[in-house]
């Protein structure tokens, strides 16, 4: 009786188990697919770091720095040059798909997670392999910071808090040597 009373029991462990290991690789595989195409979570990350998804103060351009493996821009294009150029709609971002990686670089002792410099990785051209700085960033808090960029253009940039749609660009920079 104890052999057939545990079997339905072994059983039914088993099938709770794979139930419970098939969410957790669906959670897995869906996280991974937000950071590949940018989408929004809806959590803003209160941490004082630059791995997050920033808009700038005019919402018309995104930085997704959450993956460290792809480096994200985005820019929205006003409603004329959507006319103009009908492969692009108005309020959607456009990002380049073959970007490659980026990297931060400050000196964490002096200055913490707070201030430093974004470097995005060249992929065509003489230089491809390399980086080249894309902005610096200060005044940090965890849902804003200042980016710098050539050295005196500062915008103010924050944490997205909504959802917005973000695409890969029709026509994507091709670089020409």
């Amino acid at each position: 009786m104890k052999k057939i009373f545990w079997a339905p029991l072994c059983l039914a462990g088993l099938m709770v188990t794979a139930c419970v290991n098939n969410v957790k690789k669906t959670e897995t595989d869906a996280v991974d697919s937000l950071a590949a195409d940018s989408s929004f979570t809806g959590e803003v990350n209160q941490e004082m770091n630059i791995y997050k998804l920033w808009i700038n103060e005019d919402g018309t351009r995104i930085f997704d720095l959450r993956d460290s493996t792809r480096y994200i821009e985005a820019a929205v294009y006003d409603e004329d040059y959507c006319k103009e150029n009908p492969d692009y709609k108005p309020g959607v971002f456009y990002y380049d798909p073959t970007n490659a990686g980026f990297r931060v670089t400050h000196d964490f002792e002096a200055q913490g997670d707070t201030v430093g410099h974004v470097e995005y990785e060249l992929t065509q051209g003489p230089y491809a392999g390399t980086y080249a700085l894309r902005f610096s960033f200060y005044n940090m808090t965890p849902t804003t910071a200042t980016f710098l960029f050539e050295g005196e253009y500062e915008w103010t940039y924050k944490v997205l808090d909504k959802p917005v749609d973000m695409q890969p660009d029709p026509h994507p920079y091709v670089y020409e040597e």
